[in-house]
């Protein structure tokens, strides 16, 4: 039998070293007979290019010479060649079934010439030959290990690889940086997107990558999603062409905010759609100001429509509070201001002004809403019939509702 070296290698019995230095001068004609064997048995091994069926030969010869060196020199049998093989062909696409089947017919090669010339050798008895035979197989058992292991760590690190190139690409998209996105190559493709539009961008406070593209997926969606700081950024295809110049689909739009609603923890903005890739960094701008107009603690996906005063209170937070701070100074100053505060927001916040609803909504008489209201018009000098007014406070509750916590 083969011998363990404490290196890891194989050493096989003297009988094999014997004649793995005979075969040395034959290592051309094994890695030709090799050669052809690979290519006519295995498909894919077939359909390779003329250039690359020239590197599987090159490997042939290399690994033979190889394996026979170490053998003819009772060292133990190194694995450097059948490595780079094995890396050279993960990377080339052809399957690990494939590659495994290759190996299978070299060594069965390798193992045919070299017990052949066990048998010729003199006093070479029965127990000799099962002994190199035994050998010969724990060798091949050994090399299929290695190729099941440098096959699954190659794909590990191309799909890192692809998984770096990928967020690179993203960045040099979202940060505007179109001169990166060229220089790395940059493609919709790259990118799994289609090559023409509409796409939106996204932007979520909390959220997982993984968990994200699936959600898309399920919902017929191709995306592609970065991790950041605050959250999670993206760009999603959307399902629809654009029926006409500069106009996205409603359906396409809505289902697109379904499934980031239902997908993300936390508060998510959309873009308008935009056709050309190259203007991601202008989306992701549009997108943070969408989830922006958001308070704090909200679970839902908006896109700029949902409310654009919100939206403008949160492009210019500091001033906004300023101002906020300037109009609703006296209610906040006065002893019941959280009634007071509660009510003019339910009364911005409803859609028809009914003081009924609102009472409704407040568990109070209709009377104490209009009391709050026109408790909070004297104090703010600011009339509710007034549109200006109206527009003033409503500016001045939403900031102060997207106000840092």
């Amino acid at each position: 039998m083969s011998d363990q070296h404490a290196d890891g290698g194989l050493i096989v019995p003297p009988l094999l070293a014997v004649c793995a230095a005979e075969l040395l001068d034959r290592v051309d004609a094994l890695a030709d007979d090799l050669f052809r064997k690979i290519t006519t048995e295995i498909a894919p091994y077939a359909r390779l290019s003329v250039e690359i069926m020239a590197d599987v030969r090159d490997f042939n010869e290399r690994n033979l010479r190889e394996q026979l060196t170490c053998m003819a020199h009772h060292r133990p049998v190194r694995t450097d060649i059948t490595r780079q093989s094995v890396r050279r062909r993960a990377t080339q696409g052809v399957p690990l079934d494939a590659v495994l089947h290759a190996f299978l017919i070299g060594y069965r090669l390798l193992a045919d010439a070299l017990i052949d010339r066990a048998k010729q050798q003199p006093g070479t008895t029965m127990d000799d030959i099962a002994q190199a035979s035994m050998a010969l197989w724990s060798l091949l058992d050994a090399a299929s290990r290695t190729v099941n292991d440098v096959y699954r760590d190659t794909l590990v690190s191309l799909a890192r690889a692809d998984e770096l190139q990928r967020l690179l690409l993203l960045d040099a998209l979202l940060t505007g940086k179109t001169a990166d996105w060229a220089a790395l190559g940059g493609t919709a493709a790259s990118l799994g997107l289609p090559e023409q539009g509409p796409y939106v961008c996204v932007v979520a406070d909390h959220g997982d990558v993984t968990a994200m593209e699936q959600a898309m997926l399920r919902g017929g969606l191709r995306s592609a999603w970065r991790p950041r700081p605050d959250g999670l950024a993206g760009i999603v295809a959307l399902p629809d062409p654009f029926p006409a110049p500069g106009c996205a689909h409603a359906s396409a739009l809505a289902t697109v905010l379904h499934v980031v609603g239902t997908a993300v923890t936390g508060r998510a903005g959309l873009s308008p759609a935009y056709t050309r890739l190259r203007e991601s960094a202008d989306a992701l701008r549009l997108a943070t100001l969408a989830r922006a107009s958001l308070p704090a603690g909200t679970h839902r996906a908006v896109t700029l429509d949902h409310d654009p005063a919100a939206a403008l209170v949160a492009a210019g937070p500091d001033l906004a509070l300023r101002m906020a701070l300037t109009v609703l100074d006296p209610v906040l100053a006065a002893p019941d201001r959280k009634d007071l505060m509660e009510t003019l927001t339910a009364w911005l916040d409803s859609d028809t002004g009914s003081t009924t609803e609102i009472a409704e909504i407040l568990y109070c008489h209709r009377n104490t809403v209009r009391n709050r209201l026109d408790r909070v018009s004297r104090l703010t000098g600011r009339s509710l019939h007034r549109p200006a007014d109206v527009a003033a406070l409503y500016a001045g509750v939403r900031a102060l509702e997207l106000r840092p916590r």
